[in-house]
């Protein structure tokens, strides 16, 4: 089974996963018309709690609906952070939200994180009770989007073991 990542960063660890369909800004996610399942990373500037600080972008806003849209379709995951208001706009059903650390996963600050499972269920976590000894806006620019290896495999391993059609 063939799955589709969208919103993949540049420099993103999904790059080092053999066999994902890969959609960066260069391949532009709107393009995707496949049926396969994905795993969608929509911009979350317009959405987040610092919203207001965001520059508006209804390409970016517009974009989270297009890829919310085929996670409802297709099956798969879609990544938004804890806080975003997203989920509340399209009326989701907040039975299928998990929420996560990353730093479960390595990241290296706390960062809570929402995944809403559409034809697809999370699998356990690694869920560690360490203190998280820096905080996500002490991260340089550069490392406050990327997301650790690991967490990228889980997400692909959720789709691969349970998504049903």
């Amino acid at each position: 089974m063939t799955i589709s990542i969208l919103g993949v960063h540049a420099r993103s660890n999904y790059k080092l996963i053999p066999g994902l369909d890969l959609w960066d800004i260069d391949r532009n996610a709107y393009n995707f018309t496949g049926q396969n399942p994905v795993i969608v990373h929509p911009p979350c500037a317009q959405w987040s709690r610092l919203k207001s600080k965001a520059k508006n972008c209804m390409l970016e806003k517009e974009l989270a609906v297009f890829c919310w849209e085929k996670v409802r379709d297709n099956g798969g995951i879609f990544e938004h952070p804890a806080g975003s208001s997203f989920f509340k706009y399209v009326n989701a059903d907040f039975s299928k939200i998990i929420s996560v650390s990353q730093r479960w996963w390595g990241f290296p600050a706390e960062k809570r994180t929402y995944l809403y499972f559409s034809r697809s269920s999370p699998l356990s976590t690694p869920l560690s009770f360490d203190c998280a000894t820096k905080k996500v806006c002490q991260l340089h620019s550069s490392q406050r989007s990327l997301m650790p290896l690991s967490f990228c495999q889980y997400l692909v391993d959720c789709i691969q073991k349970t998504h049903t059609s």
